[in-house]
């Protein structure tokens, strides 16, 4: 074989390798560069929108204790979203997707707050009238039985005693 038999490459081709290497290279950066990861870290807004919620359900929370709920299993659930907020703020550096997942889980715990503190303050609400008529139904058999003794408390007194001593002789001292 000669050497005019041999291919040689031209400079075409060491052009087109050359380009094709570089367009592959810079498909993989781009690729590498525009991949959508949930490890991207946590913004200052959505830390914001969980506070804000947290805010409102706390806020929801204190009216139904207003209203004479039970609030302490709402008060736990609020601690807990509170401590998710802290804990995704923390975190937030060395492990972005755990910090957006806890801030979602902050979130969710408030909207579980709002969405339950309506019932919670519905019964406050029933229990307060509940104990208002006992008392009140409390107050007025007092007043009445009062009444009922002033009225014929001495003469229930009187027959009472006179039952009472009926076999009694009263004899005079002197005779």
């Amino acid at each position: 074989m000669s050497r005019s038999e041999r291919k040689s490459p031209t400079r075409a081709g060491v052009g087109a390798s050359k380009s094709l290497i570089f367009l592959l290279l810079a498909l993989i950066a781009l690729s590498l560069c525009s991949r959508t990861d949930s490890a991207s870290a946590i913004t200052q807004a959505q830390v914001s929108s969980a506070n804000s919620e947290v805010q409102s359900a706390f806020a929801s929370a204190y009216s139904a204790e207003k209203s004479g709920g039970n609030v302490s299993s709402l008060d736990a659930k609020l601690n807990t979203a509170i401590q998710l907020v802290q804990k995704a703020e923390t975190e937030n550096a060395t492990n972005p997707s755990q910090a957006a997942a806890d801030l979602q889980n902050a979130t969710a715990v408030a909207q579980g707050v709002i969405a339950e503190s309506p019932s919670v303050s519905q019964a406050g609400s029933a229990a307060r009238q509940t104990t208002e008529i006992t008392s009140v139904g409390g107050a007025s058999a007092i007043v009445v039985v009062a009444a009922l003794v002033y009225v014929f408390g001495g003469r229930i007194y009187r027959m009472a005693w006179l039952r009472l001593h009926r076999d009694y002789v009263v004899r005079p001292a002197n005779g």
